[in-house]
């Protein structure tokens, strides 16, 4: 191999990664030369003119400060490495590893992990030490090595919590003017919104502030209609921060002023760090709800009525064809759901307050309506009566949602590095 070109003692040690423990590739391609050279064939090494990588792996030390200069500013934990090779880089190690039958390590995954090594001691010598992590980094850097380009992605933080909201006219998430469609025109105001106020819009701005993060997106197990309370134990949802330049926040602070500013519309409990595989089981999870709806009735009835007919549906199977009032924006499919548990009483011969427990996508609106037919059976049609759902209050979300949640960040005290005492290589 030797005889045939130059090869840096990267190259060199990387063919033969497999061999000697403890040992970074540039020793253990030092180490072979050295024997050889003892035996009497004298291979010098030209790290400049590898036929190789090049002579890449003398820039290393420039990689490296590049990397430092652009997380400036940035507080990360973890972080990966990435490299993006040239063609003439990797066909001159493949016909290498062809040639001689070599089962080496590739050069890319030795180079990131050589300038992770030294970017990661320059971080501890500046009191930050970091730590590689490759399912989950907080930060990745990828080097362009054709294009002599560095780019830098932050990875989002994610934030759980619980909200309940107190009032009937705001949505969950921000809801562009269907006219302009964010834009602004005259009938939204020029705002580019329906509604000025959402409960994403409530709870975002604190974290986007003390994250220094670009925006936010809000990811919630489910959603209440618009006119619908979030009462009891609150929804679950995540807010996903986009670009964080801070990592370390004191929630608890955080909490309270969100509380104190949406007090009386929206507030929130339980704020905690967690991965971004919660926004997925927020999704996914077939979470229990349990509401509370005030019907009216068109014609007077008994309690012995209402009765009856909570009695045929606990426990039933409801068909709900996409309703109605939400067909334009969801397909058009027949759904199946379980009533778990219903109760209610009469409140006056026109009006009941009923309590339903029930699998997570049933319309409790059409459940009571029958919306023409498409949802069956329904209040309307046991009672032989049109009823109607003039209040509806969410009263609990039920779902394992906080599987493996996140331990970290969390708040530090006073003085001490928001960085985890380990060195990155």
């Amino acid at each position: 191999m030797l005889a045939e070109g130059d090869l840096c003692d990267h190259c060199l040690g990387r063919a033969f990664a497999h061999l000697g423990r403890g040992l970074r590739n540039v020793q253990r391609g030092r180490a072979l030369r050295t024997v050889l050279n003892m035996e009497g064939h004298v291979f010098v090494e030209n790290e400049q003119s590898c036929r190789v990588c090049e002579g890449i792996f003398a820039q290393v030390q420039q990689w490296a400060t590049r990397a430092l200069t652009a997380v400036e500013g940035i507080e990360f934990r973890t972080y990966l490495m990435g490299t993006r090779v040239t063609p003439a880089i990797e066909s001159a190690e493949l016909a290498l590893k062809e040639k001689y039958e070599l089962q080496g390590e590739p050069f890319k995954q030795e180079f990131n992990r050589e300038v992770g090594r030294l970017f990661g001691i320059l971080l501890a010598e500046r009191g930050h030490p970091v730590v590689v992590d490759f399912l989950d980094p907080e930060i990745v850097l990828l080097m362009d090595i054709e294009k002599s380009e560095l780019s830098l992605r932050i990875n989002p933080l994610f934030i759980y919590g619980r909200y309940k909201k107190f009032v009937r006219t705001i949505p969950q998430t921000k809801w562009p003017c269907r006219r302009c469609r964010g834009r602004g025109c005259p009938e939204c105001n020029f705002t580019g919104k329906t509604y000025q106020e959402s409960v994403e819009e409530l709870i975002s701005p604190p974290l986007l502030r003390e994250t220094r993060g670009t925006a936010t997106a809000f990811h919630g197990a489910g959603r209440e209609d618009i006119d619908a309370l979030m009462l009891g134990t609150g929804r679950p949802f995540v807010i996903e921060i986009k670009e964080p330049k801070v990592r370390t926040l004191d929630l608890e602070k955080l909490q309270k002023e969100i509380n104190e500013s949406a007090a009386g519309k929206v507030e929130v409990s339980e704020l905690q760090f967690v991965k971004g595989s919660v926004v997925e089981r927020l999704k996914n999870i077939e979470a229990e709800k349990v509401y509370e709806a005030k019907v009216r009735f068109a014609e007077p009835i008994t309690s012995e009525q209402l009765q009856e007919v909570l009695g045929r549906l606990h426990g039933t199977m409801i068909e709900q064809r996409t309703p109605t009032r939400v067909v334009h924006r969801r397909a058009d499919l027949v759904r199946t759901r379980r009533v778990l548990e219903i109760s209610g009483e009469l409140l006056n011969p026109t009006e009941a307050l009923i309590t339903v427990r029930c699998e997570g996508g049933l319309y409790i609106k059409e459940l009571v309506s029958g919306d023409g037919g498409r949802t069956r059976p329904s209040v309307s049609e046991l009672l032989g009566i049109p009823a109607e759902v003039t209040e509806l209050n969410v009263l609990e979300v039920r779902g394992d949602f906080l599987q493996n949640p996140s331990p970290t960040p969390s708040p530090t005290r006073r003085g001490e590095s928001p960085f985890p005492l380990r060195e990155g290589g």
